[in-house]
């Protein structure tokens, strides 16, 4: 009889797959390995716990998403905007197939966001191909690498926020998530520019209009 084969990727949806259909995570390892039917050395010559399991999901994620936008010649000759909006739709085209299994872990039981997306944060900061988050132009040259950080963060977070925002959104074809995108990047980048008043508005509208509330008559 073959020898089952057994890669990070298999061991990833599984993980997946047990969290869904059992509704919580494996109670150990020995459990986990006999759901997938695999031996525990198989298991272990891939991952060093189960906690690294979702570690890996998402930073497989980002580091993906990366990894597209490299291999697209006409990114680099983007604004800094389209790159920030290609970044975010790439993300989101990535993770669709694991939807389900984000709409889960994204369960909200405390203000904080979920243990395994603030482990990723360090990769999205430190990522030299995060480098169009620049600062606005009334930061002074000599704060721009602090601002930089602090732009870079902006970033990571506000791709949470898109992932939050998409995993509720029940509009037909994710239409509402498209307009969050767009709305609150151009707000992102407008921030200290002049059209970020207008733009910090718009933003504000699209959520009022969202909730039920009926735009004022004009």
């Amino acid at each position: 009889m073959a020898k089952k084969s057994v890669t990070r990727n298999s061991i990833k949806k599984g993980f997946q797959e047990y969290l869904l259909l059992e509704g919580k995570a494996p109670a150990s390892v020995l459990v986990f390995t006999k759901y997938l039917k695999i031996t525990e050395e198989a298991f272990f010559e891939k991952f060093g716990s189960l906690g690294a399991i979702e570690k890996s999901i998402w930073e497989d994620y980002y580091q993906k998403t990366f990894d597209i936008l490299q291999k697209d010649k006409d990114f680099e000759e983007m604004e800094a905007q389209e790159k920030h909006l290609s970044f975010l739709y790439t993300l989101l085209e990535l993770i669709k197939g694991d939807r389900s299994y984000i709409q889960y872990r994204l369960q909200y039981k405390s203000p904080a966001l979920p243990p395994k997306f603030l482990l990723v944060t360090q990769r999205v900061i430190d990522n030299a191909d995060t480098d169009w988050m620049t600062p606005p132009r009334f930061i002074p040259k000599q704060g721009h690498d602090l601002a930089k950080f602090g732009y870079r963060k902006m970033l990571w977070k506000h791709s949470i926020a898109v992932i939050f925002f998409w995993a509720n959104d029940d509009s037909l074809g994710s239409e509402d998530t498209d307009a969050f995108i767009e709305k609150s990047t151009r707000t992102l980048f407008d921030l200290g520019q002049i059209p970020a008043l207008d733009s910090v508005i718009d933003l504000g509208k699209f959520f009022m209009q969202r909730m039920g509330f009926n735009r004022s008559a004009s």
